[in-house]
């Protein structure tokens, strides 16, 4: 490990032992206890996953099918598949390669602002532990032609701490597609952070999916920051896991500059899945756009909270923004928070949270005509979740959400709680 990285790593992990991981006396965190976490992976949390091979056929069932894609292969959060041919002025590095050959690049990589919203003391461990990832450098005006597909495969227990990087130039377009799953019996953690630059004028289509085994714990981050004119699309899906937590943190931070966040959170039995966004708008004229949805069943537990900030000067601002849950069980728990600051005039925002159950009238009207008590309730949850969907820029990935979304509706008496 070189000097400069050895510094960061060092500064990193005494943040943690100041701050140590958040607790539910932390405003942010107050609805999701991360003792849970410790319970079942013990104090050194942290501890990494062990290095593995997965055979082709493995991989591919993995995989979403049917999707062109330049693909990466992460198993236990390291690099494990050589690199795709990639086009002109599209450059991937994975982080392992950069500590080795380029601490400067590597230390960018790597950055951590204990000022930025949303920060704890977990961001602070995936800066002192991350070992892998891949760095993206996609130069001007650039336009990629397929999704870069970074597969994330969990295969043990442990911890696989993943460090992520986009820089996108002037003018560039691409679509980054994050995907997490795990075929693991064991309990184990996913820690990603992803980082991402937008230059002027830059497009970014971003899909994080997190569909990984019942007994997983999975933490992420994704830190935004957008120049003049750029444009962020987000889908952020939550399916599988035992604990998870995303935070995505935005800054518009030049004039025009736009994004839209869209979300969808299926689960069921005791999953607990939590969703705190925060979109700064510090610059004239920006807009944001963000629609979160939620299914729950059995005994699920749902947080969201979204924030918007407007500053001061950031006239011309158009924010909206909306969460909305279905219940399938008297048991089902969500707690939801929409939030707006604003320090601006001259600004449209809105904001709003539904909780309900499944419509009766509806419920009736399928019944009606033909179908079944339980095959009425499937389809009008489908329809609810699916209309998070439909602005998905790849029919394959659609697709494999729609089939993974059908799975995970349940079944049989636990519908009967509803009616």
């Amino acid at each position: 490990m070189t000097q400069p990285i050895k510094m960061l790593r060092d500064a990193a992990w005494q943040v943690y032992e100041q701050t140590g991981l958040p607790t539910t006396r932390n405003e942010d965190w107050k609805y999701t206890d991360l003792s849970r976490l410790t319970a079942v992976l013990g104090e050194t949390w942290w501890t990494p996953s062990h290095a593995a091979d997965l055979d082709k056929e493995t991989v591919e069932e993995q995989s979403i099918p049917e999707l062109d894609a330049y693909r990466l292969i992460f198993i236990n959060g390291r690099f494990q598949e050589d690199m795709p041919n990639l086009p002109e002025g599209v450059s991937v590095v994975p982080l392992s390669t950069l500590l080795v050959s380029d601490a400067d690049k590597a230390a960018k990589a790597l950055e951590m602002d204990e000022k930025t919203p949303l920060f704890n003391g977990a961001i602070a461990v995936n800066t002192a532990m991350a070992s892998d990832g891949a760095c993206i450098c996609i130069a001007d005006g650039v336009k990629l032609d397929k999704p870069l597909y970074l597969l994330h495969v969990a295969t043990s227990g442990g911890a696989s701490h993943i460090r992520h990087g986009i820089w996108m130039g002037r003018g560039a377009t691409a679509h980054v597609i994050e995907h997490y799953v795990g075929n693991s019996t064991d309990a184990g953690l996913t820690h990603n952070v992803t980082l991402v630059h937008l230059d002027e004028a830059a497009t970014l289509y971003h899909d994080r999916l997190q569909l990984e085994a019942e007994k997983q714990f999975h933490l992420g981050r994704v830190d935004v920051k957008q120049l003049r004119n750029s444009r962020f699309v987000s889908h952020s899906l939550a399916l599988g896991a035992a604990l998870s937590r995303v935070d995505i943190a935005v800054s518009l931070s030049g004039v025009n500059a736009s994004c839209v966040l869209n979300g969808l959170y299926l689960i069921g039995g005791r999953q607990h899945a939590d969703h705190h966004t925060r979109i700064d708008h510090a610059s004239p004229d920006c807009t944001s756009q963000e629609t979160y949805k939620g299914v729950l069943s059995g005994r699920a537990h749902a947080v969201f909270n979204g924030k918007v900030v407007v500053h001061e000067g950031a006239d011309g601002t158009d924010a909206k923004q909306s969460n909305g849950n279905l219940l399938l069980s008297d048991h089902a728990e969500v707690d939801t928070k929409p939030e707006l600051e604003i320090y601006a005039d001259e600004v449209k925002c809105a904001h709003g949270a539904t909780v309900g159950q499944l419509d009766l009238e509806q419920l009736f009207y399928l019944q009606s005509r033909g179908l079944d008590k339980t095959s009425a309730k499937n389809v009008l949850t489908f329809a609810f979740a699916d209309d998070a969907l439909t602005q998905m820029i790849s029919a394959p990935v659609r697709r494999y959400l729609e089939r993974a979304a059908l799975k995970r509706l349940p079944q049989g008496d636990e519908l009967q709680e509803m009616v």
